[in-house]
C-alpha cells in the first residue's frame, strides 16, 4: 500500500516537508565513537562496531544516522523514536533515515517518520503528519458517522500537510481546518447505494474547507468489509471486490 500511497502524495508531501526544512549541524559529542544505539544497529547489520573497520561509505552512514537521531530528539523532546532504514545520498545528493514513534506499529507505513537532509545541512521531517493521524482518523469517523451510520464504512487516513505544530493541542478542534488528508473510504452495499454515495459527493462540498480531505471511496459488500484491515485493503482494489467507485474532494 506505501508505494501506491506514495506515488500519489508524493509532491504533496515533498511541498510540506519542504516548507519545514531547517539548516544546522546535528552532530554527535565525538562523530568518531560510536554511540550504543550505533552499535546495536551495526551489529543488527553483521557490520564491524569498530569506526576504523567501518569503509567510508559505513562509516557516512552510521554517522548520518546518529545525526538523524539528535535531530529529532532535538525537535520533538519527550518523544522516543525507534531506527528502521537508512538510504544515502544517491542522485538528487539528499539522504533519508526512516524511524517509528516508540509504540507505534512499525508495520502500518503511516507511523514511519522519515528524515531529509542533504549535504548542506537541510533537515525537514514528517513527524507531525504521523502525529495527527490517530486523531484526524476518530474526527472524521465521527462526522462520517453523522451521515452514513456507525458500523456501515471503514476509514483509512493519510495525513498531507497540517499547519499544527508540536507542542500544539491535538483535539477534534484543532484538527478541524489544519490537517489536508488523503482518506480510503469504504462502504457497505446493504447501507449505501451508488446513488446515496453521489448524494454525499454533493453534501460534503459544505463541509471541504472544515475537513480537508480528499477521499478516495469504494462500496464493497458486508463481506468484504468485515475482514477488511489496512494491512489487506490493496486486495479490495480490484475487480472482483469494488461494486462502485468515486473519488470525492
Amino acid at each position: 500500500m506505501k508505494k501506491i500511497f506514495t506515488l500519489l502524495t508524493a509532491a504533496i508531501i515533498a511541498a510540506s516537508t519542504a516548507a519545514s526544512c531547517e539548516k544546522r549541524e546535528y552532530l554527535q559529542s565525538d562523530p568518531d565513537v560510536l554511540t550504543s544505539r550505533q552499535i546495536e544497529i551495526l551489529e543488527e547489520n553483521s557490520l564491524p562496531t569498530d569506526m576504523d573497520k567501518l569503509n567510508a561509505r559505513q562509516s557516512g552512514g552510521i554517522k548520518a544516522i546518529e545525526s538523524a537521531f539528535v535531530y529529532l530528539e532535538e525537535k520533538y523532546p519527550g518523544v522516543e523514536f525507534e531506527y528502521i532504514s537508512h538510504t544515502q545520498a544517491g542522485l538528487m545528493n539528499t539522504e533519508d533515515t526512516t524511524f517509528v514513534p516508540v509504540g507505534l506499529d512499525k508495520e502500518d507505513d503511516r507511523n514511519i517518520v522519515t528524515v531529509n537532509y542533504d549535504r548542506e545541512g537541510n533537515y525537514s521531517d514528517d513527524y507531525m503528519l504521523v502525529a495527527v493521524r490517530e486523531e484526524t482518523e476518530k474526527t472524521i469517523s465521527k462526522y462520517l458517522e453523522s451521515y452514513l451510520g456507525k458500523d456501515n464504512f471503514k476509514v483509512f487516513v493519510h495525513p498531507v500537510q497540517t499547519d499544527l505544530q508540536y507542542g500544539d493541542v491535538i483535539n477534534e478542534e484543532n484538527i478541524k481546518g489544519n490537517v489536508q488528508s488523503v482518506v480510503d473510504l469504504f462502504v457497505c452495499d446493504d447501507t449505501c447505494s451508488e446513488d446515496k454515495l453521489n448524494e454525499f459527493a454533493k453534501y460534503y462540498k459544505n463541509y471541504a474547507d472544515i475537513y480537508k480531505c480528499r477521499f478516495r471511496t469504494v462500496i464493497i459488500n458486508q463481506e468484504d468489509l468485515d475482514k477488511l484491515n489496512y494491512s489487506n485493503q490493496t486486495d479490495i482494489y480490484d475487480g472482483d471486490h469494488i461494486i462502485y467507485r468515486v473519488d470525492i474532494c
